[in-house]
């Protein structure tokens, strides 16, 4: 009996069998074709399996030709098996389809571990919702305003994604918990976090309409109000890495041939900058006595910060290898102008593989560099002066014109680290 297309009889079974194409191999592991045994002996049932497996071979490459995101490709195969199961009306078909995605589920346990996979179960066979799967068809209902609110509705709600995988994520303590940390580490005003709120409603609104659930009566401004203590706070909010912290991560991103997070991560550590400020300098921004921050969050934030001695080489290399006129590689892209998006990412895997938490971000390098200063003795306006904070008392913050180049320089001299961050090339 003559074989119908993609189906294989090996040794006493059928399999599915599917050529990727060359220039699509790197994305799935230089694999060369697609491989399953479809777990029957029986041509007449194989025949009946061999679409459903296929078909989401099919849609795979489809999606890769386009604009496939690693990151994104788990939650693409998870809601393409919910496709698979809720689109097939024969139930032998349909149980064939549950014990596939079952097998997927059990792969992707090993691979990415336990609660990737109890996720997964939730989306494919319990009607959760994936938020991010959403995103961009709610913002297709944003699109009559403006620009600039579009830009900041989609950044709110990519940030909600951040923290909320799925619908089950969401309840009425963690909604709180969210609303806290955007006070307590990100350093939002009220005042901006009541507007978020307004941008992230919409976006709930939208998965309340489309899904049915009851999720908005969570997002309000009640929940925003001040019921954490001092010691709390304290408790979440972040904390400096120790100076040789600093030097570990540094190394962990030179061991992963990371360049250009090693790179950000040096230039951090002996600047005192935040990730974006970094982000957006310029080779032109950059002298022999220091670099100029242009772009920042706060008006005290522009300045001009001293060249530590250990930075310079590295510095030169960055001015002399840049491609697009910034000392840093990156792409304002899909990350609502900020260039350092992709890479503080990166570092946040790096981070969290070498066993630090929450309360250890990109920003605790700022932080680390605070701490060295106060711990050598460094007035705190100067201080003030080469982080970019507001001065703490009204005399300096509104008559001084700050400390000079000369003094930030001294100061930021005694910034010291051991091991590759010693003087990074």
């Amino acid at each position: 009996m003559t074989l119908p297309k993609y189906l294989q009889k090996r040794r006493q079974g059928f399999y599915a069998v599917l050529e990727i194409p060359k220039a699509l191999r790197q994305i799935f592991d230089n694999k060369a074709r697609f491989i399953q045994s479809l777990e029957t002996r029986e041509q007449r049932v194989a025949e009946k399996r061999l679409p459903i497996v296929i078909a989401r071979w099919k849609d795979q490459l489809e999606q890769a030709k386009g604009t496939y995101d690693p990151a994104n490709g788990i939650l693409w195969e998870v809601i393409e098996w919910r496709k698979a199961i809720e689109t097939t009306t024969d139930e032998i078909s349909k149980e064939v389809a549950e014990g596939l995605a079952y097998e997927w589920v059990e792969k992707l346990a090993v691979k990415e571990g336990v609660q990737a996979a109890q996720e997964a179960v939730g989306v494919i066979f319990h009607n959760v919702q994936p938020l991010t799967a959403n995103f961009d068809d709610w913002t297709e209902t944003i699109k009559h305003l403006n620009p600039k609110t579009q830009a900041l509705q989609k950044n709110a709600v990519k940030d909600l994604c951040e923290k909320f995988k799925t619908t089950a994520d969401i309840d009425k303590n963690s909604v709180k918990t969210y609303l806290s940390m955007l006070r307590t580490e990100k350093e939002l005003s009220d005042k901006t976090i009541s507007l978020r709120l307004t941008f992230i409603r919409s976006f709930i609104s939208y998965m309340d309409d489309k899904y049915g659930t009851d999720l908005l009566p969570l997002f309000t401004v009640k929940n925003l109000a001040r019921t954490s203590t001092a010691k709390t706070v304290k408790q979440r909010a972040w904390v400096p890495f120790a100076a040789e912290e600093v030097s570990r991560l540094h190394q962990a991103a030179l061991d992963k041939k990371d360049q250009p997070l090693a790179d950000l991560i040096a230039c951090a550590a002996y600047t005192g900058c935040r990730i974006e400020e970094l982000g957006q300098v310029k080779t032109e921004h950059v002298s022999e006595q220091g670099l100029r921050i242009v772009d920042s969050k706060t008006a005290a934030g522009i300045r001009e910060v001293p060249l530590h001695p250990a930075l310079k080489p590295l510095m030169d290399r960055l001015r002399a290898s840049s491609k697009d006129g910034f000392i840093i590689p990156g792409t304002d892209e899909g990350s609502f102008g900020k260039r350092s998006a992709a890479l503080g990412k990166r570092f946040g895997h790096l981070k969290t593989k070498l066993g630090f938490g929450e309360q250890h971000v990109f920003h605790s390098i700022r932080k680390t560099v605070v701490s060295q200063l106060e711990q050598a003795g460094v007035n705190e306006n100067t201080t003030a002066d080469i982080v970019g904070h507001d001065k703490p008392r009204i005399t300096y913050g509104l008559y001084s014109s700050g400390a000079s180049v000369k003094q930030k320089a001294e100061a930021l001299s005694q910034v010291t680290y051991g091991g590759s961050l010693g003087i990074p090339v």
